[in-house]
């Protein structure tokens, strides 16, 4: 079981994860795969929702492989590269990805997530005044349109990138903001820690 207090979407997927959504075969339900296209781009860019569902191709710099936007909740101009599987995704949507509304996203990207069997039994604990209340969830029933900037924020640091750099391209005005999406357990900060180490004695 993984405890998550009040924060009903704190969950990030994997690279591997993301890698089995990405070679899922969904040519038979055009709908869902242009969610999953769309999905991925997100967990890839860190874009938020409401600027990737307005990704356009003003927005591409393709002689530097980049994205180019002023964000639309905070207004911050952001340089995005396009990374991994963002540019082959874009292309086959001539830089102008399906716009979806908001709530046909997070209804139907779960699908995505139990079609991969991700059963991971979640415990998400609410506080109601004084009393706390518990639930249980599967992963694939907590992901949703916050889960791509959480995913990027998440692998992006625990590949190595560092966080002031990372916080440039997400956007976020302060690290403390920065922090809260960084999904890291306890064993992922001891791991981190030792290859750390293992990199500078060498």
């Amino acid at each position: 079981f993984k405890v998550v207090e009040e924060e009903t979407d704190a969950i990030y997927l994997s690279e591997k994860e993301l890698s089995t959504i990405h070679e899922l075969d969904l040519s038979d339900d055009k709908q869902l795969e242009e969610i999953r296209d769309v999905f991925i781009t997100g967990c890839f860019t860190g874009l938020r929702y409401s600027d990737l569902s307005t990704l356009s191709p003003e927005h591409i710099d393709l002689d530097n492989e980049n994205i180019n936007l002023k964000q639309r909740k905070v207004h911050k101009a952001v340089v995005i590269p396009m990374i991994d599987y963002v540019p082959e995704i874009l292309k086959k949507y001539n830089y102008d990805l399906p716009k979806i509304p908001r709530y046909m996203f997070n209804e139907r990207v779960k699908e995505l997530g139990r079609k991969i069997k991700l059963s991971q039994k979640i415990e998400v604990v609410r506080r109601k005044g004084k009393e706390r209340e518990k639930r249980v969830y599967e992963k694939w029933e907590m992901i949703s349109s916050h889960t791509c900037r959480r995913s990027f924020c998440t692998n992006m640091y625990l590949s190595g990138f560092p966080a002031a750099e990372l916080m440039r391209i997400s956007g976020h005005k302060s690290p403390s903001a920065f922090m809260r999406y960084i999904k890291v357990d306890n064993q992922q900060a001891a791991k981190r820690l030792k290859e750390l180490r293992a990199k500078l004695a060498r």
